[in-house]
């Protein structure tokens, strides 16, 4: 059975309820747990592994949970977890050794940081020991197995991968290459883990003593963006240096505007030639700019601003709209060709994305 209640009588802050598996008081919760919920107004425990296993996978990401070690009858823990739109927190403490058996989690990338006791993380051939010495990130592409034993106390943060792709592409102007790799381990002690550990502790602050603050979705929202901005610019990952690199070297004024105009004029571009002839240059000089300063032709680049400004118009269909309104609304015209191009940006046809949003 799975039991819901509240450590205080405030208002409901946030969504999403993670079971724990471990027996304790609950109507006593330790100061040290208290301080790590980040929704300390909703809090459950869970009678067995399945029902435990079930509403975990619901919040977090589906995966297999079995007893390493078992001590005692007793499966019951206290959680709590906060939904932050691209972002979610959740607080997991199990009252065994247990094996979190997760597959390859390609959806998202999940951020644990480790409170108390400790734990392992398996990334395909990579393993690392979890302490509060440091922060482990896991792989989006390699199976994950993970043991945590019942002393380990973790707050992880569940990280939109399309998200964090999508805003590293953005910064760089071109579509990533290869997938997106973080390092499995940082320390805790780095401007990194300092920065993310104060930016958790404050929204778990928050979430305590302002509840009704963090009932706004837009609020939810714009701290799921610092979560997503700080991963990009500051945790290290394949495409740091290229990140540096590109900050470092000042965009063109031409290729600015041709940027700005693609994104104000996205339904009515017809022709790079359009683009160039708007700002006053030579279509070879706006290729060349582009090329030099984000990688791609003018070309590539409308084609992607295009599925992205798709992909957000999928998302938020009402169900009166068809494929192929929303693309004419985005200035697509040859809808196979694009379709194709969806796929392989989005990893799925524009049909799906609708379906599965309706």
């Amino acid at each position: 059975m799975v039991r819901r209640f509240k450590l205080n009588g405030r208002g409901r802050c946030g969504e999403s309820l993670i079971p724990m598996l471990a027996k304790i008081d609950q109507n006593t919760v330790d100061a040290q747990v208290v301080r790590h919920l980040p929704n300390t107004q909703n809090v459950a425990t869970a009678d067995s592994l399945d029902e435990a296993c079930d509403v975990v996978g619901r919040n977090i990401y589906p995966h297999r949970l079995r007893l390493a070690a078992p001590s005692g009858p007793s499966v019951l823990r206290l959680t709590s977890a906060l939904n932050l739109g691209e972002c979610a927190l959740g607080y997991v403490q199990y009252g065994h050794d247990v094996i979190i058996e997760s597959g390859v989690i390609t959806e998202y990338l999940l951020v644990k940081s480790t409170f108390g006791g400790h734990g392992r993380v398996t990334c395909g051939d990579h393993s690392v020991i979890s302490t509060p010495r440091s922060i482990i990130m896991t792989s989006m592409t390699a199976r994950t197995d993970i043991l945590m034993t019942s002393q380990c106390r973790h707050l992880t943060a569940r990280i939109c991968r399309e998200a964090l792709e999508g805003r590293i592409a953005e910064k760089l102007g071109r579509r990533l290459r290869e997938p997106l790799r973080f390092d499995l381990e940082v320390a805790s002690n780095s401007d990194f883990g300092r920065g993310w550990h104060q930016l958790l502790a404050h929204i778990c602050d928050l979430s305590a003593s302002a509840p009704t603050v963090l009932a706004s979705e837009d609020v939810r929202r714009q701290y799921s963006r610092t979560m997503i901005e700080m991963l990009v610019h500051s945790a290290p990952h394949n495409y740091s240096r290229a990140l540096a690199e590109n900050l470092s070297q000042p965009i063109p004024w031409h290729v600015r505007r041709a940027r700005d105009y693609v994104h104000n004029h996205i339904a009515d571009i017809r022709s790079v030639a359009d683009i160039a002839a708007s700002i006053g240059i030579t279509t070879r000089t706006l290729q060349s700019g582009f090329r030099k300063a984000l990688g791609m032709t003018p070309a590539e680049y409308i084609r992607r601003t295009r599925i992205e400004a798709l992909h957000q118009a999928l998302l938020a269909a009402d169900g009166g709209q068809s494929v192929t309104d929303l693309m004419q609304a985005v200035g697509i015209v040859n809808f196979g060709r694009y379709a194709h191009y969806y796929r392989q940006l989005i990893g799925e046809v524009p049909s799906v994305t609708l379906k599965r949003n309706m």
